[in-house]
Order: structure tokens, then C-alpha cells, then sequence
């Protein structure tokens, strides 16, 4: 009786050890809904070459290392996992056993699912040299590549266009708190996505491997943007920055002063 009693505690404690659990070709995916769950898996696949293409010269290791994701059957079941999500969130990277995992839940959400599949590769590239990642790379890289997957990406596309601008020596060194105004928060948010799309997009490719090294090895973003992509000082990097940033959305009509 005893013993039973402990299996049914265990059981209530951690449901998630009784899913079903299937392996696709990148990931370990325990699934709470026993129903057919093909179009999840090739949703999620297909999010996987998108990003392939964009962060395997930072992280080769994606084609042989398969991540773990949970995917709870709605939002309340995914509220109440073991992984005690905030009321707010639509998904989440976290961490089981010392892994990084992903948690979400049906119906699966690409824009959610891509942003924190970027979270998981970025960290763990950072956790390579037991560094963190900067908080600004590492959300304006995800909300840049969570616009991108699974569409026709524009070349003319340079981002969000932003009403208010962080003075960046100011934004580089700070995150919006849980107190934050919700339109901080966007604001914050879009000139991450920004910034991270001009280092990444209006400058030779390959220098963001580069450039991300640098970081991880201890550089601040100062010397990592003079080291790698010549620029003086965050000034100078600030000015280009907002020379290049888009004024209006595309295809909207050029105003005086554009």
C-alpha cells in the first residue's frame, strides 16, 4: 500500500515521465497528447532547417546533438508542469538534469517555438566557454530569427522601425525589469532586434561567428564591435547603426527628410 501510495506521488509530481517520447532527426520530443502528433514533429523540423542555416557556422554541433522539447497538451496543463512557467509566457527555455530543454505547448505557436530554439543554441554556445549570454544578443537574435522562419525573408528588410531609441551605451548595459511598462519592454525589445540585425545582415555574414567569440571570451561589446568590424568606439557604431536602421515600413512612401 505504501509503495503505491509513493508510485502515485511520483506520478502526480512529475506526469511528464509518462508521456509518450518519440526522436525525430534533431530532437527528443515528449509529447503529452497520445493523439497523432506528425504535423507537431514536421512543424518543428522544419523550424530546425530554418534556424540550421542561420546558426550552424556559430553552433555545427545542431546536426548531431539532439534537444529535448516538451510539448504539454494546452496552456493550462503547460501552467501547471514541472517547469512552473510565469502566467505570461507562450513557451520556455529551461533547464532539466543540468540540459537545456524547450517547453511549449499545443497548438504549437512557430514564432514562440523558434524564439526559444534560438535561446537554447545561443546559451549553450555561451555555456561552451562558462560565459553568459549578453542579454541583448541573445533576445535580439531570437526575435530576429523568430520573424524569419518558415517565410521568404526580404532582403530589403532591415527590421523594426522604432519610434524611441535607447542611447546605446545605455541599452548595451541594461534589461527591462518585471516592473517595466509594457511598451518599455516592446521598445527594448524591437531596438535588440535591431541592433543585432545590423551586425548580423549590414555587414559581411561571417564576421557575426567572429564577433560572437569575442564575447564569449570576455570582450566587452565595445572592443568585440572595434576588434571585428573596425569601428572606433560605440559612438561610432551607434551613428551607423541609426544611418542604416529602417524609417518607414516597407513599401510605405518616402517622406522629406528620409
Amino acid at each position: 500500500m505504501y509503495v503505491l501510495l509513493l508510485a502515485a506521488i511520483v506520478a502526480y509530481a512529475e506526469p511528464e515521465a509518462q508521456w509518450r517520447t518519440d526522436t525525430t532527426d534533431h530532437f527528443v520530443i515528449h509529447h503529452e497528447n497520445p493523439a497523432s502528433v506528425l504535423g507537431d514533429y514536421n512543424r518543428i523540423e522544419r523550424l530546425y532547417v530554418a534556424l540550421h542555416d542561420e546558426l550552424w557556422s556559430l553552433v555545427p554541433w545542431i546536426d548531431r546533438r539532439k534537444a529535448t522539447i516538451f510539448v504539454y497538451r494546452d496552456r493550462a496543463s503547460y501552467g501547471q508542469g514541472q517547469f512552473h512557467p510565469p502566467g505570461w509566457s507562450g513557451g520556455q527555455m529551461t533547464e532539466l538534469n543540468g540540459e537545456k530543454v524547450l517547453a511549449i505547448f499545443q497548438p504549437i505557436d512557430t514564432v514562440v517555438t523558434a524564439h526559444e530554439l534560438t535561446h537554447m543554441y545561443m546559451r549553450t554556445y555561451f555555456d561552451e566557454n562558462h560565459a553568459p549570454a549578453p542579454i541583448w544578443l541573445d533576445e535580439g537574435l531570437a526575435s530576429m530569427l523568430q520573424d524569419e522562419t518558415l517565410t521568404l525573408r526580404d532582403p530589403r528588410d532591415k527590421g523594426p522601425v522604432l519610434s524611441a531609441l535607447i542611447p546605446m551605451r545605455t541599452f548595451l548595459q541594461v534589461r527591462p525589469e518585471a516592473d517595466t511598462p509594457a511598451a518599455s519592454v516592446t521598445a527594448w525589445y524591437r531596438q535588440a532586434h535591431s541592433v543585432v540585425r545590423f551586425i548580423k545582415r549590414g555587414h559581411i555574414e561571417g564576421k557575426f561567428v567572429r564577433f560572437c567569440e569575442k564575447l564569449r571570451d570576455g570582450s566587452d561589446a565595445e572592443t568585440a564591435l572595434r576588434e571585428i568590424y573596425g569601428y572606433t568606439d560605440l559612438d561610432a557604431f551607434e551613428a551607423d547603426w541609426k544611418r542604416w536602421r529602417p524609417k518607414r515600413e516597407i513599401g510605405a512612401p518616402a517622406m522629406l527628410g528620409d
